[in-house]
């Protein structure tokens, strides 16, 4: 993401072994940040944010396939060492994916879909040191994100370098190549191929988890293991479906509402919750923005995070947890997609000034983020 105030142009997100915290209360690893820090100097919202760095959303399929490995019968490696004859991957689209028409575990290749999200960190393994990263996917020639249109794509690359204290260090694409299968520098409305193995994954031990996380009893589908990526042109980005009154309340839900597959349906597609909406405020302080970033919606209890665009140690405020130190405001909307935070359901906004209405005040003193 690049950051520019105004006047001035500059540059200014696993599987089962691994390590995944910084979701329903738990700490995330290496999150350094202090209690008031809002990813700016000054700046005072609470907890601080979640970091993408330890936020997980998927599987990522074997630990271990990395972007220049094949999806191949036996195993493949994080260094693209792959055994056996690579499967034949059948078309297939997110709709097919995403209703179960494809069952899980298949590969497939989604032909002309429409990134709608950067590549952002989901994961890393403190066990392996491997690196999960993401991308979201739209159906294409659609106008407006509808049911069953989204999938949450996701790729290993190369290894995270582990310090003496067994923290891992994924690559900072803003510096080096991640080294999975999407180019470092997809944005939303390019059109790509993208080869993986579908899935239908959330952590094992939802069921474990507090109560005031309120964990997820149904699963998110997606596309793992993408291990072939080939950007064949561009599109305009769809507009996110709305979501207004009681309904913003299923996004939330742990469990498909009213016997419907709403999760299945819903979850990867970029979404927005219409206000007015007011924030439940958190914490002994009483703040907006609570633990890691997240912000919770009063009434539906959705929780919108900041994983997809938190940057850990970024000094570019567009990679800064959101600054709301007024507790009056009130969103006529907030946009994002809708997936899994560990185990909790929520709605993740992928540009912290843009995404929402009104933005934070650093947005609002000249900060613009792309």
């Amino acid at each position: 993401m690049r950051s520019r105030e105004v006047g001035l142009l500059g540059l200014g997100a696993l599987c089962a072994v691994a390590v995944f915290l910084g979701a329903g209360g738990c700490q995330p690893e290496g999150n350094t940040r202090p209690p008031g820090w809002s990813g700016r100097p000054g700046g005072t919202i609470g907890e601080g944010g979640s970091g993408a760095e330890t936020a997980s959303s998927g599987d990522g399929g074997r630990e271990g396939e990395g972007a220049a490995g094949t999806a191949a019968t036996g195993s493949a490696g994080g260094d693209g060492v792959g055994t056996g004859d690579p499967p034949v991957a059948r078309v297939a689209t997110i709709e097919e994916i995403t209703t179960g028409v494809v069952g899980e575990g298949v590969d497939v290749e989604a032909k002309g879909v429409v990134a709608m999200s950067r590549k952002w960190l989901v994961s890393k393994s403190k066990s392996s040191g491997s690196c999960l990263w993401g991308v979201f996917l739209s159906a294409p020639g659609i106008p407006v994100t509808e049911a069953n249109s989204g999938i949450l794509a996701l790729s290993y690359g190369t290894r995270g370098v582990t310090d003496d204290q067994g923290n891992v260090t994924c690559p900072n694409i803003e510096q080096a190549s991640a080294g999975d299968a999407f180019p470092d520098d997809v944005k939303p409305g390019d059109v790509l191929d993208v080869t993986g193995r579908t899935s239908y994954y959330s952590p094992a031990d939802c069921d474990e988890q507090p109560p005031e996380a309120n964990p997820t009893r149904v699963k998110q589908r997606q596309l793992a293991s993408v291990t072939k990526v080939k950007l064949v042109g561009s599109a305009p980005i769809p507009e996110p479906h709305v979501f207004s009154g009681e309904d913003i309340a299923k996004l939330a839900a742990p469990s498909d509402p009213d016997g419907e597959k709403f999760h299945d349906a819903w979850g990867g597609v970029k979404v927005r919750v219409a206000g007015p909406l007011s924030p439940t405020l958190q914490g002994e302080m009483q703040t907006v923005v609570g633990a890691y970033g997240n912000i919770v919606l009063a009434g539906s209890g959705l929780r919108v995070g900041d994983k997809f665009y938190y940057v850990q140690g970024s000094m570019d405020a567009c990679h800064g947890a959101p600054d709301y130190p007024s507790t009056d405001v009130e969103w006529a909307r907030i946009d994002g997609f809708s997936t899994l935070d560990y185990c909790t359901w929520s709605l993740q906004p992928l540009n912290k000034c843009a995404d929402f209405d009104p933005a934070g005040k650093d947005c609002t003193d000249g900060l613009l983020c792309e």
